[in-house]
């Protein structure tokens, strides 16, 4: 390595992401590590990560272990060694520290000794996607540039993708878009008959065991009254996209000829609307049935799933999709949103949006609940927002 590398120091901390991103996008020659003794594992952790997101290999970087996280004058001293330290090995270039990284004190502990003219201090505000620097000051901000896709992002926050919707998934999403748009701008007069048709969904599949595909055990269904008007118009358009059996002629009778069109009116219909929706918006990335495992157990093999999952400006939305009805889910709902409040928090991180896109209207304790886990609940009529509320979450205004 020359000299004149550029090098830039890092504070390493529990979120990597606002250490990653500028790193990423100015791809200095040299990384250099500060590190804590609490922050050994996340630094091991940090340099996979610079290996395989950012193609770096280990003699472009350098770790300073054993850096105070407490006593300011003790975080002085050991910033005061680091500098030294870079200085002698490469005393013509500029080093630039980033200050996002570890405890307040630690940041003005190194502001205190890398503020001088043979240095440069940055600060990534992901808010405002701005890489700003601090000092010398009067500097331009240089905007944060998109850097993480689903695979990378998911892989920052120590989660490591496995699959998502194939190609045949999606072209039979496409072929039914115009049924799946009809559902959704009608979900809230067709909750009754959404609530119907789960029922009978649930009497028709027999679970097999994990590994094996369902199948349908009791295809033959009986309506308890003729339907008419909405319901009639949603029949005959689930039978025009050979979704179930049904006829006029006979119009208290409903067969289900296959598990793929029970499944689709059970509640696929609503993530292949939410997918639809979002990705004619054009974002960076948007995959339906995302399935990702915690990186350090990938012999264990478990997953987790997620409906649709967005990458935009590098932040992650991730969303789930449910047709139930919440008024009668009970603990089933706390369920739901316990694995969307967990997996939003371990798969996206600080700077992730969580979604719960529902076909019917949630209860009160429900919609509540939500609220304290920063949930956003979109239902019933408000499906018909869903575009607006995807661009105002591309755009960094949610």
């Amino acid at each position: 390595m020359t000299e004149k590398s550029t090098v830039h120091l890092l504070i390493v901390t529990g979120q990597a992401q606002a250490n990653l991103i500028p790193i990423l996008q100015l791809r200095p020659d040299v990384v250099a590590l500060a590190v804590s003794d609490s922050m050994q594992e996340n630094a091991k952790d940090f340099i996979k990560l610079l290996k395989t997101i950012g193609s770096y290999q280990d003699k472009n970087i350098i770790q300073f272990d054993q850096v105070p996280d407490v006593g300011l004058e003790a975080i002085v001293d050991k910033a005061m060694e680091i500098e030294d330290g870079l200085q002698e090995l490469y005393p013509q270039s500029l080093i630039s520290y980033h200050a996002t990284g570890g405890t307040k004190l630690m940041s003005l502990g190194f502001y205190t000794v890398f503020s001088n003219e043979k240095n440069r201090i940055l600060y990534c505000d992901m808010t405002h996607g701005e890489i700003e620097t601090l000092y010398p000051q009067k500097q331009s901000p240089i905007a944060i540039k998109s850097v993480l896709n689903i695979n990378d992002a998911l892989l920052s926050m120590g989660q490591t993708y496995r699959k998502s919707a194939d190609e045949q998934w999606q072209e039979q999403a496409n072929s039914r878009k115009e049924l799946t748009k009809w559902l959704a701008q009608n979900a809230e007069e067709l909750d009754q008959f959404f609530g119907c048709i789960n029922g009978f969904v649930q009497k028709a599949i027999k679970q097999t065991s994990r590994g094996q595909l369902n199948e349908i055990e009791h295809p033959e269904h009986t309506f308890n009254f003729v339907p008419r008007k909405l319901w009639k118009e949603a029949l005959k358009k689930l039978v025009k996209h050979n979704v179930v059996q049904w006829d006029e002629s006979k119009p208290d009778y409903l067969y289900f000829h296959s598990l793929k069109g029970a499944e689709y009116i059970a509640g696929l219909w609503l993530e292949e609307f939410t997918w639809h929706i979002i990705k004619d918006l054009k974002p960076e990335e948007v995959k339906a049935n995302v399935e990702f495992a915690e990186s350090g157990a990938l012999k264990s093999d478990i997953r987790n799933e997620m409906d649709c999952v967005v990458a935009h400006k590098n932040r992650l939305l991730l969303i789930e999709c449910k047709t139930i009805n919440f008024k009668k889910g009970g603990d089933k709902n706390t369920d739901i949103l316990y694995k969307l409040e967990s997996l939003g928090h371990r798969a996206a991180g600080l700077y992730g949006t969580k979604w719960l896109v529902s076909a019917r209207l949630l209860d009160p304790n429900t919609l509540k609940r939500a609220q304290e886990y920063n949930i956003k609940v979109i239902s019933g009529s408000e499906l018909k927002d869903v575009k607006e509320q995807a661009k105002q979450w591309m755009d960094g205004k949610t």
